[in-house]
């Protein structure tokens, strides 16, 4: 290999970068590195101008000490330098056997890829200490396709994912847990949610793009959604219907008082208002007027009775 005459740098102390020990896991160093790069991301500190610096800094670390083989070979220069410190190569063949002849690769235009979320994101070339030690070797090979300012990682696009939920969790509102990629987020769906609502969770997806829930109600078994309101079907007899009659009618958040009028038609709908999906929309009692099926003797005589005395004709 030959060695590049009076090079010297800054030693760059990636361990301190993502502020793991030397000892630390490759899961530490990864949850370590996801939680930076959610925090400097450019996307989310567009008034921070020194976030994308950050940024990189945090992606050159990670680039080194998530691979075993480079994490090995940077740790094979020691821990007694420091952040900062003027660093310059030895020579030899004992560093030629650590780095390889790719160690003084050229510099201009390269590029890497990482981890971030599900699906990994990009960003531009790593410093002169990263390139002098690994040169092209320590390079991904995938182009970075930005917009706006050059260098700057492109915002990933934005996803959306349908959760279905039941009746009674809309009304009481619920959490669902998102698998994003290896991380675990809790979503809290609002009580009164409504068929198709999107909820909005900012910054979360791949390359700091946004996810948004769409809420889907399941079908209920016994009430019909619109909106916020909630309606029922409440059978009666036929009696009650031309009587009137008190009753009891069960809601989600309990049973509430209903008075049937006297005369009221199969069909017809009685409003409780404020009493729908959390209390925001109505409740509305259809009724439903039913007959028996197997009416017992006295009953078809009275049947047959109120025919030949009744004058209605509807």
């Amino acid at each position: 290999m030959k060695k590049r005459k009076g090079l010297s740098l800054k030693y760059t102390d990636y361990y301190k970068t993502l502020g793991v020990e030397r000892s630390a896991t490759q899961t530490d160093i990864k949850k370590a590195y996801r939680g930076l790069a959610r925090k400097h991301h450019p996307d989310t500190n567009r008034d921070n101008p020194g976030s994308e610096k950050r940024f990189k800094e945090i992606n050159e670390a990670y680039e080194v000490l998530k691979d075993p083989d480079k994490r090995s070979r940077y740790d094979a220069l020691g821990a007694n330098w420091q952040q900062g410190q003027t660093f310059t190569p030895p020579g030899g063949q004992g560093f030629e056997d650590i780095f390889g002849n790719s160690s003084f690769g050229a510099r201009g235009g390269q590029r890497f890829s990482f981890d971030f979320g599900s699906r990994g994101a990009q960003s531009d070339g790593f410093s002169d200490f990263f390139e002098t030690l690994f040169g092209n070797a320590g390079m991904g090979n995938q182009p970075f396709k930005g917009t706006g300012n050059q260098g700057a990682p492109s915002r990933g696009k934005d996803v959306e994912t349908t959760v279905e939920i039941s009746l009674e969790e809309a009304n009481q509102g619920s959490s669902r847990i998102l698998s994003i990629g290896a991380r675990r987020l809790t979503v809290k769906i609002p009580a009164g949610a409504t068929d198709g609502m999107k909820i909005r969770i900012a910054g979360q997806g791949s390359m700091g793009s946004d996810i948004y829930l769409k809420i889907k109600i399941a079908r209920h078994k016994r009430y019909r959604l619109d909106g916020s309101d909630i309606e029922v079907d409440f059978p009666i007899t036929p009696w009650d219907a031309v009587l009137g009659a008190t009753s009891e009618v069960q809601t989600l958040d309990g049973k509430i008082k209903l008075k049937i009028p006297a005369g009221i038609s199969s069909g017809q709908k009685l409003r409780f208002k404020g009493r729908g999906l959390a209390r925001k929309g109505d409740f509305y009692v259809r009724i439903k007027i039913v007959v028996p099926k197997k009416p017992s003797h006295e009953e078809t005589e009275l049947f047959k009775e109120l025919r030949k005395v009744s004058g209605f004709h509807p």
